[in-house]
């Protein structure tokens, strides 16, 4: 009976050191959890960081290529050279709105858009007898329901993507074992 007893005994203690394990495993686990949080913070922190030192630094690069070209023009405009190629391009646009006055003078341009306007005025008729035999009620369906497929996929590509970013931020890394 004594025996039985010490039994009891011991097994009520390694009960509680049970109960006192569990407790303090538990306690390593939430404070585990915390300081996880803290690094995964942190190590949001610093890639903001890194990229807005990087962005940082693209910009400088572009404001110095800004600044070389603004050297340049402002060079150019010095010694006249722009404003010798404003003159040659302007004689250009002379020459150009001549033409088109010649044109427009002979009825050369009116001829054109005679032929534009048969040309819209037959497109239009076609348009009209397909949307009178509905044609383009069937056409336009048709096209409807691709775009409607389209969008379905394009809906479901964004839902995987936003999943995959989402558990890419609620999985820890995993440790490379030893």
């Amino acid at each position: 009976m004594e025996e039985n007893k010490n039994t009891e005994q011991d097994a009520s203690k390694k009960s509680s050191l049970l109960d006192k394990a569990e407790e303090v495993a538990g306690k390593i686990s939430e404070k585990a959890g915390q300081v996880w949080d803290k690094v995964e913070h942190e190590t949001e922190e610093a890639w903001n960081k890194a990229k807005n030192s990087e962005l940082a630094g693209k910009a400088k690069v572009k404001l110095e290529e800004l600044k070389e070209d603004a050297k340049h023009l402002y060079e150019q405009a010095k010694s006249g050279e722009l404003a010798d190629k404003a003159k040659v391009k302007l004689e250009d646009l002379k020459e150009d709105a001549k033409d088109l006055y010649g044109q427009a003078k002979s009825g050369e341009l009116a001829d054109k858009a005679k032929v534009k306007l048969e040309g819209l005025k037959e497109d239009a008729k076609h348009l009209y007898e397909q949307a009178k035999s509905g044609e383009l009620a069937d056409k336009a369906k048709i096209k409807l329901e691709g775009l409607k497929e389209d969008a379905k996929e394009l809906w479901n590509k964004v839902v995987d993507k936003l999943d995959n970013e989402e558990n890419k931020k609620t999985t820890p890394p995993q440790e490379d074992s030893k």
